[in-house]
C-alpha cells in the first residue's frame, strides 16, 4: 500500500510517500520523489564534507538514492508519479509537531537550523525553508529531515527564510521567555508560524523593549502593515527586490539569530505537577509496588511502543523506557515535561523517551489542509501499551469527561492497559470535589470496574494505600 504523507505536499519540488513494506521494522518504508534539480543538488550534496560532519552527528536523517537498479519497485512506485529520482529516508519512530515541544525542545531546534544554516552558508549552501516541521525528535534528539531544503546559494542572496524562521521559532521562544506566554496552543493554530503583524499585539509598553522583540517583531510588523495599507483593494502590488547581500552579512545575522536564541531562558518553576517526583502522596512501601506492578507488565510485552499518558515528571516512563523501542511521555503540565526532557538530555545518550506536552482532554488533532497535514496524536502510531496512573480522576472531575467514554477510547488503542483508580476517600479526589456542586456520583470503585468489565479483560489488580487506590492491568477483551 501506498500513501501520500500529509504533511510534505508544500515543497513542489518533492512529494514523500509512505509504502508498506513486512520485510522492514517497522513495516513502513519512507520515500520521496524528488525532481531532477533537487536530485542533482542531492548528488552534489552527499560529496560535502560539512554534510558528511552533520550525518555523522546524527544531525540529519540517514537518506540514500534509490535507483531502478538496486531497488526496481520501490523506484518504479514514486517515479510513476511525475518524479525524476527518489530518495529513501530512514523511518522517524513517531511523528511529532512543535505546538508539542516545551520551550527547551524548541529553543534546540532552532538551534540545531541555525547550526545547519551556517554550516552550509559556510560551505556555499543555504536552506530554502525555516519551518521547525522539517525538525523531528527521536527521543530527546532533534534530527532534520527535509534535506531538499538544502540548496546551493546565490551570491548575493539574503536569508530569504529569515521571516519564516522569526514567525515559526523566534516568536514563540520569544512569548514565552519574555511575557510567559504559553506558546503552544498559538502555535497550533498558527502552523505556518506567527505573523509579525500578530505577535505585535502581544507586546505592549516595556517588554517592546526586551531583547529581540523590536528588531525581529516591532520594525517587522510596521513594514508588512505599510506594505498592506499601500496595496490593499486593486492597488496592484509593488514589485520588491531585495539588495544584495555578501555573505559575511548574512552569516552575520545568522550568528547574532544563534546568539539571541541560546540567551532565552525560562524559569521552570514549581506547578501541580512539576515535582510530582518528590511530592507525590504515596509512602515508600506504596510507590514501590506501584513501580514493581507496572514493571511487571511492560516488562513482558517486548513493546514497540509505550505511552505514558499523564507522565508527570516521567518516573514510570523511565521505568518503561528498559523494555520499551520507544516510550511516548506525555503531559499537559510543560513544566514537568520539560523537566523531564532535560533530566534525559543531561544523561549525554540517546533515550527511547519522546516527551510531549499534550492535554488527554484536547489532544493534537487532525489539521492543516483538508484536516490531513498534521496527523492527531492517537491515529501516528498504536501503542503496544498504555499506562494511565493517577489520571482518571482528573478525567472525569476536572474535565467531566464521562469514564464509560475514555474507556471506550483506551479500548480503540488495542492495547494492554495499565490504569490506576484513585478512589473517592483519597485526598487527591476530595480535593478536587471541594466547592463542587456536583459531586458525582457515578465516580466510584463499583462503577468503574463494572465500565471496565465491558471492554476489557481484568488481568491484575492491586490495591494501594490502603484500598484509597487500586491499579488494574487490563487486556482487550
Amino acid at each position: 500500500m501506498v500513501e501520500h504523507v500529509g504533511g510534505s505536499f508544500r515543497d513542489p519540488c518533492s512529494r514523500v510517500y509512505a509504502i508498506s513494506d513486512t520485510t522492514v521494522s517497522g513495516g513502513i518504508r519512507i520515500l520521496r520523489g524528488i525532481d531532477e534539480e533537487t536530485k542533482v543538488n542531492f548528488e552534489t550534496l552527499v560529496a560535502q564534507d560539512f554534510y558528511k560532519t552533520l550525518l555523522k552527528e546524527g544531525r540529519l536523517v540517514n537518506s540514500k538514492l534509490v535507483d531502478d537498479k538496486g531497488d526496481k519497485a520501490a523506484a518504479d512506485i514514486v517515479i510513476k508519479n511525475g518524479w525524476a529520482g527518489v530518495l529513501e529516508h530512514q523511518t522517524i519512530p513517531f511523528i511529532n509537531y512543535p505546538y508539542e515541544w516545551t520551550f527547551g525542545m524548541l529553543r534546540m531546534a532552532a538551534l540545531l537550523h541555525l547550526r545547519l544554516l551556517t554550516d552550509a552558508l559556510n560551505n556555499g549552501w543555504t536552506l530554502k525553508d525555516s519551518t521547525p516541521f522539517n525538525i523531528q525528535f527521536v527521543g530527546c534528539r532533534p534530527v532534520f529531515i527535509d534535506l531538499p531544503s538544502f540548496v546551493p546559494w546565490e551570491e548575493g542572496e539574503p536569508w530569504l527564510a529569515y521571516r519564516q524562521f522569526c514567525s515559526c521559532f523566534l516568536t514563540p521562544l520569544l512569548m514565552r521567555a519574555h511575557l510567559g506566554i504559553d506558546h503552544l496552543p498559538i502555535m497550533r493554530s498558527y502552523i505556518d508560524g506567527i505573523p509579525p503583524t500578530e505577535a505585535v499585539k502581544f507586546f505592549n509598553g516595556l517588554s517592546r523593549f526586551k531583547k529581540g522583540v523590536m528588531s525581529h517583531i516591532i520594525f517587522p510588523a510596521e513594514v508588512e502593515n505599510r506594505i498592506a495599507s499601500k496595496e490593499r483593494d486593486a492597488v496592484p502590488a509593488k514589485k520588491r527586490q531585495a539588495a544584495a547581500h555578501k555573505k559575511p552579512m548574512v552569516l552575520g545575522l545568522v550568528d547574532s539569530m544563534t546568539r539571541l536564541v541560546q540567551s532565552l531562558t525560562v524559569d521552570i518553576g514549581h506547578t501541580d505537577w512539576s515535582d510530582y517526583d518528590q511530592t507525590h502522596t504515596y509512602d515508600n512501601k506504596d510507590h514501590e509496588l506501584k513501580k514493581s506492578f507496572v514493571e511487571s507488565v511492560v516488562a513482558g510485552k517486548d513493546a514497540a511502543f509505550i505511552w505514558d499518558i499523564g507522565c508527570n515528571t516521567g518516573t514510570f516512563s523511565q521505568i518503561s523506557a528498559a523494555y520499551a523501542d520507544n516510550v511516548i511521555a506525555v503531559d499537559g503540565d510543560h513544566n514537568a515535561i520539560e523537566k523531564l526532557f532535560q533530566a534525559e538530555r543531561a544523561k549525554k545518550k540517546d533515550t527511547p523517551i519522546l516527551p510531549l506536552v499534550l492535554n488527554l482532554a484536547n489532544l493534537s488533532p487532525n489539521q492543516g489542509w483538508a484536516g490531513e497535514e498534521r496527523s492527531a496524536f492517537d491515529e501516528r502510531v498504536k501503542p503496544d501499551v498504555v499506562l494511565v496512573l493517577a489520571l482518571v480522576h482528573h478525567i472525569r472531575i476536572s474535565s467531566n469527561i464521562p469514564m464509560d467514554l475514555f474507556l471506550d477510547w483506551l479500548r480503540r488503542l488495542e492495547c494492554d492497559v495499565v490504569i490506576e483508580f484513585i478512589n473517592r476517600e483519597d485526598e487527591m479526589v476530595v480535593k478536587l470535589l471541594t466547592n463542587k456542586k456536583v459531586q458525582y456520583k457515578d465516580y466510584n470503585i463499583e462503577t468503574f470496574v463494572s465500565q471496565i468489565e465491558q471492554s476489557f479483560n481484568i488481568a491484575s489488580r492491586e490495591k494501594l494505600k490502603d484500598g484509597k487506590r487500586e491499579i488494574f492491568h487490563l487486556t482487550p477483551a
